[in-house]
């Protein structure tokens, strides 16, 4: 969890000043895999997958990312290096996009922002390690109920087959493990 930090009115404004606001439609690749990276992006409004897509098509979610989350493909944004996987719009979305050679430079400016980024980075780093944990040892009842837990609002969002995707099985195997529970 991000600590709340006591950021002054000229901090904000500097980091204003160098963002962007962009609204997306649904259906938009803000980032495609083998895409080079620029920006880090905070989502306002809306919902975003970020998915991988094998040689054969198929795709998996590795992730989702609401209101108030920030989003990128990191890996590719630092080391400035294609993406491997692409980040799209779920819904129609209002996003600040942060271009990364600006947020470089509000960090060396503000040890706050600084702080606040590498904040995010830990929390995004301890998702990361659940989400691997879960598809190494959890069944898929249990990588479900955890999903519920983890994205309790988009249950309602989200198409069965996209849930499927980001629990690693196929929609009907899903089906089926939710008629099984209503039994």
């Amino acid at each position: 969890m991000i600590a709340t930090l006591a950021i002054s009115e000229e901090e904000w404004q500097a980091f204003f000043r160098g963002t962007t606001l962009r609204r997306v439609k649904t259906g938009t690749d803000l980032v495609r895999a083998g895409d080079l990276v620029q920006s880090a992006f905070f989502c306002i409004e809306g919902l975003f997958r970020l998915y991988y897509t094998l040689p054969d098509g198929r795709e998996y979610n590795k992730s989702f990312v609401g209101e108030r989350e920030f989003f990128t493909s990191y890996g590719a944004l630092i080391t400035q290096r294609p993406s491997f996987f692409s980040i799209q719009a779920l819904e129609d979305a209002l996003v600040l996009e942060i271009p990364y050679p600006f947020l470089q430079e509000l960090m060396n400016a503000h040890h706050k922002w600084e702080r606040f980024v590498r904040q995010g980075v830990e929390a995004l780093y301890l998702k990361k390690e659940e989400r691997e944990r879960q598809l190494l040892y959890a069944s898929a009842r249990q990588r479900y109920d955890h999903f519920i837990r983890q994205y309790p609002s988009l249950a309602g969002r989200l198409p069965q087959y996209q849930i499927a995707a980001y629990l690693g099985i196929s929609p009907v195997s899903l089906s089926r493990l939710l008629r099984s529970q209503k039994s």
